[in-house]
């Protein structure tokens, strides 16, 4: 089966990129901490400001390094066009050469705010691709919709890959802190400072922040809200389809029982490159690896983790929420009810019952013996189904009740959804990435007006909660509170109603089994 970079490509190469000429003129200027920059007037007032730097280029001796403050510019910056995507695989029709960079943090902004004084809820968006993939630059992100409903949208790149993600001894001990990896999320916390100190003269509220992610996006919410480094640069939080699994976090320096250190995978990705390119290290290692070009980075063979390092992450991200340690914020979270069906087809599943059961019990060991209730088909029509079901729960179910559970013990207002439509077959269950086009109301133009209807709902919800923290006002269909208890969440579809304990007794399993195994090895 292909990995969760590689299946995203089915998804991005249907969103293509997209730079939209001036619909009237450049904007007057507006002045940031590190110069001026003027941007696009749009139509009903709104504005967009395309490609704004928020960090240093990390190229050079800052690859693998923190970010670093944007480097202040003379005159007027015309804010016009996206920068480049971060470096990522290319893909025809989604990805062409030249559209891509290791100089890459930049951001957009778009606004209806006539002035400072408006100080509008401020909405920043972090993409999904599996951390490897995608850019905030993809037709479906564009927030004009959502600006005009009143918020202020901030969409960010962020290094992905190797660029990222990947951690490595000499790294670690070049560090002041002694860690290595997570760059992509320190992308975001410098992101998130950019708008803490700018956003304002785009009629932004610098204290009214809401950061929202899909997937890998999700994944990023999920690590933002355990960091301590986050502490108040954002106040409010939407993660959709949270994707955390048993390999996409690992501890810096040692195995946490589903993989090996996140240093050791950078040290054998590494010496492998180097060897597969017949390199020398000519003065010193961190030299030799700064000297490689960004297509061998990219062809290095390496898992992007989210790492424990101590620092960014004192503890695993499991631990801080289960310890109340968190970032205590409004969460609205949740997932499609068939996450699966992006990724899997019936004739790339297993074929009988027993392949199924023997691949997932050499999958699990010695703790995962009560899963095959929920994740073994009885028989050989419900393979697809269970598969299906499998991918959901344990890539983006159980991830997002971790921190719905962790956020509803504290006093803030929590609440789920679970999205069950299907644009493309009505009769089949929400695939993965489904709701986005939904939430930023850039559905195709061909789209029923049922679903127009659902998008204009779910923006309306988006844009509440990013307001007082709760998706609910007069007018809209109520939403109730999500707690440990009941797991109440809101079904959004052509027709709105609540549910509850959604796959619970399959995802409490789960998370025994995530424990068992953890625990074994000395991790959570």
């Amino acid at each position: 089966m292909m990995n969760f970079q590689s299946r995203w490509l089915f998804v991005v190469s249907l969103v293509a990129f997209t730079i939209a000429p001036p619909v009237l003129a450049l904007e007057e200027p507006v002045s940031l901490t590190s110069g001026q920059v003027s941007g696009l007037a749009l139509e009903d007032g709104l504005r967009v400001y395309r490609g704004i730097p928020f960090a240093a280029p990390p190229v050079g001796d800052l690859r693998w390094q923190e970010p670093q403050p944007p480097i202040p510019w003379h005159g007027v910056r015309e804010a016009t066009a996206f920068g480049p995507a971060c470096m990522q695989a290319a893909a025809p029709g989604f990805m062409e050469a030249g559209l891509m960079s290791e100089d890459c943090l930049y951001l957009n902004v778009w606004t209806a705010a006539e002035s400072p004084a408006d100080a509008r809820p401020v909405m920043v968006w972090i993409h999904g691709g599996g951390w490897g993939i995608g850019a905030s630059s993809q037709a479906v992100y564009d927030g004009a919709a959502l600006a005009a409903k009143g918020v202020v949208l901030v969409s960010v790149n962020y290094r992905m890959n190797a660029f990222g993600f990947m951690a490595h001894p000499a790294l670690s001990a070049e560090s002041e802190r002694r860690v290595s990896g997570n760059y992509g999320i320190l992308d975001h916390i410098a992101a998130l400072e950019w708008v803490r100190d700018n956003i304002a003269a785009f009629g932004g509220n610098p204290d009214n922040v809401t950061i929202f992610g899909e997937s890998a996006g999700g994944a990023s919410v999920y690590a933002l809200l355990a960091t301590p480094l986050s502490d108040g640069l954002f106040h409010r939080a939407i993660s959709e389809s949270t994707w955390i699994t048993s390999t996409n976090v690992t501890h810096l320096t040692r195995a946490n029982g589903f993989s090996e250190s996140a240093e050791a995978l950078g040290e054998t990705a590494i010496t492998a490159a180097l060897t597969e390119l017949d390199r020398p290290i000519d003065n010193d290692l961190l030299t030799t690896m700064r000297g490689l070009s960004a297509d061998e980075v990219m062809g290095l063979t390496h898992r992007v983790t989210l790492v424990e390092d101590g620092w960014l992450l004192p503890q695993s991200p499991a631990e801080i929420f289960r310890s109340g340690s968190h970032r205590p914020v409004p969460l609205l979270a949740g997932v499609n009810d068939g996450e699966g069906l992006l990724f899997l087809r019936p004739d790339n599943v297993f074929q009988t019952v027993e392949e199924q059961r023997t691949a997932r019990e050499a999958e699990w060991g010695e703790h995962g013996s009560e899963l095959a209730a929920y994740y073994v088909a009885p028989t050989s029509d419900d393979i697809f189904t269970t598969e299906v079901d499998y991918n959901t729960d344990a890539w983006f179910a159980r991830g997002t009740r971790e921190i719905l559970d962790a956020m509803s013990r504290t006093s803030t207002g929590t609440f789920m959804y679970l999205f069950t439509r299907n644009l493309q077959d009505p009769s089949e269950r929400s695939p993965h990435f489904m709701e986005v086009q939904y939430v930023f109301q850039n559905l195709p133009e061909e789209a029923p007006e049922v679903d127009e209807a659902i998008a204009d709902l779910m923006s309306d919800y988006w844009v509440q909660f990013s307001t007082t923290g709760n998706p609910n006002r007069e007018g809209l269909p109520e939403w109730p509170a999500y707690d440990v208890e009941n797991r109440q969440h809101q079904v959004i579809d052509t027709e709105v109603g609540q549910g509850r304990e959604f796959r619970q007794q399959a995802l409490d399993a789960l998370d025994r089994y995530f424990s068992a195994t953890y625990s074994s090895a000395g991790g959570q």
